[in-house]
């Protein structure tokens, strides 16, 4: 009996430590093809770095490869919430499709 409780109370501390993580943070590469040139990647850059947990000093935009790199905790968000970010904005990413009313509310140069 006396093992097992010991047994009991190792195992607590080590989840009680393994639960104690602050941050996790992590990189997602999004395919952003419909970004076309800078003010569609402004509009993108703008609305990741409103979302929590995304570090919009490490965003990296690519319009070359139609790509934006995003550096996030996903203790505060998850890489779908990323891709819904950029959706909500107008822009289809990875398989999310964009937002039908934020795309056609996004300025002509976006609409190319």
């Amino acid at each position: 009996m006396r093992t097992v409780t010991l047994c009991i109370i190792a195992l607590a501390g080590v989840l009680a430590v393994a639960g104690c993580r602050k941050t996790d943070i992590r990189t997602v590469t999004v395919s952003v093809p419909d970004m076309r040139n800078r003010a569609c990647a402004k509009i993108i850059g703008d609305a990741l770095s409103r979302q929590m947990g995304v570090k919009p000093e490490k965003l990296k935009i690519d319009l070359n490869t139609r790509t934006v790199e995003v550096t996030y905790d996903s203790l505060f968000v998850a890489k779908k919430n990323i891709e819904f970010t950029i959706a909500e904005a107008g822009f289809n990413a990875n398989e999310v499709p964009a937002n039908t009313n934020a795309a056609a509310s996004l300025p002509a140069e976006c609409l190319m």
